[in-house]
């Protein structure tokens, strides 16, 4: 009988494959296996590539791919800081040309600190102006601003507003399970945790990729696994909640590797915990179930 085992490859065949990729791997201890290695991207290409992205495509399509590659611009920012000049310059084209997207993206680095200065209020003006400009987007992470008392003394009456504009526009994802939060916590609203659920639920819904149903995803998990659950006449399920955590997971990995979302760390560590927890309840319940068989 046929065996996994005997369809390995020696390293050298392995390394065969490896020659005619052109890529950059590095062996495993035991020389069986490979995984890619990040390549430090070439400058030129990517000031090249980011230019004329912007110019034969347009100022959204420009930010989507510069979002895209934010780890490659991350990997020149500090021996090749004309790269990031360059990723200015073109988000200030776009911007020029009334792109609501690109005024959002550049105050999305101005707030994050990584690749600019960090600078709350330029971040502020810039989501203000991506309002302005059409981008719904620009309009939550305004909300975040005031949320967050990142200009002043935090403001959950101007952030409530923003998040309600921009679930209220396009039904966003991100705008929904930011409500839920309000709700859930008493800020700016009556606390109300069965409608917190409710947004959180409407939030994953609409969610379009994994990285949007991180959010809702690990705080819809964490209240089925709640004493609060039954309170609000919602039945705990322990298997929907270790699934709910585990889309967490791969989603808040997606931007923490992809997307340079460090802080999302510590979010990461309850999404993992979560999920044992769910099992040990899951555990619980089948013993449980077997006793009483």
């Amino acid at each position: 009988m046929a065996r996994q085992d005997d369809y390995k490859l020696t390293r050298e065949e392995l390394q065969e494959l490896i020659d005619i990729s052109g890529m950059d791997f590095t062996f495993s201890d035991d020389g069986q296996t490979a995984s890619q290695v990040r390549v430090t991207p070439d400058p030129q290409a990517l000031m090249q590539q980011a230019v004329r992205t912007l110019f034969t495509e347009g100022g959204t399509a420009f930010a989507y791919w510069a979002t895209d590659h934010y780890t490659d611009f991350m990997s020149c920012s500090d021996s090749h800081p004309e790269v990031i000049d360059t990723l200015v310059l073109c988000y200030r084209l776009g911007i020029a040309a009334g792109n609501g997207d690109c005024a959002c993206n550049l105050g999305a680095l101005y707030y994050m600190g990584q690749l600019l200065e960090q600078d709350y209020e330029k971040a502020a003006e810039l989501y203000e102006l991506a309002d302005e400009l059409g981008c719904n987007q620009g309009l939550v992470n305004l909300g975040y601003i005031y949320e967050y008392g990142r200009i002043g003394e935090p403001d959950y009456q101007k952030a409530y507003e923003c998040y309600a504009l921009a679930a209220a526009g396009e039904e966003d994802a991100e705008a929904l399970y930011k409500l839920g939060d309000m709700y859930s916590r008493g800020q700016a609203v009556e606390q109300n945790k069965l409608k917190a659920y409710r947004l959180w639920q409407r939030s994953l819904d609409v969610a379009a990729d994994p990285t949007l149903r991180a959010q809702p995803s690990i705080r819809i998990a964490q209240l089925l696994m709640s004493p609060e659950c039954e309170e609000l006449g919602i039945e705990h399920n322990y298997l929907l909640a270790l699934s709910l955590f585990q889309d967490a997971e791969i989603g808040l990995r997606i931007d923490i590797t992809e997307n340079g979302l460090t802080y999302y760390e510590k979010r990461l560590a309850e999404a993992i915990d979560g999920q044992a927890k769910a099992r040990e309840m899951l555990e619980r319940d089948e013993d449980g179930l077997s006793e009483g068989a």
